[in-house]
């Protein structure tokens, strides 16, 4: 199964529709879902994993695909490609 990661922040003003986006799939598609806050130990060290250096970014599966908000079309094309 797919499992989604979103890397989100508290004071980022696009991280509340990016995880409103990825909720929503998640009632219409069957994969693993969870949000980590970029300012969490956890966070911190998928941010320097990766080098992600900017919220909302998508994990699928452990790699960075998505910064920002993706086209629901390209989310669902990553999601049900396995």
């Amino acid at each position: 199964m797919v499992k989604v990661t979103l890397i989100h922040a508290s004071w980022c003003t696009f991280c509340p529709a990016a995880r409103r986006f990825w909720k929503d799939l998640k009632s219409e598609y069957d994969f693993e879902y969870e949000e980590i806050d970029v300012e969490s130990p956890e966070g911190q060290a998928l941010a320097d994993k990766h080098g992600i250096v900017s919220v909302p970014t998508t994990l699928i599966d452990g790699e960075p695909v998505f910064t920002g908000l993706p086209k629901k079309a390209d989310a669902i094309t990553h999601i049900t490609q396995k």
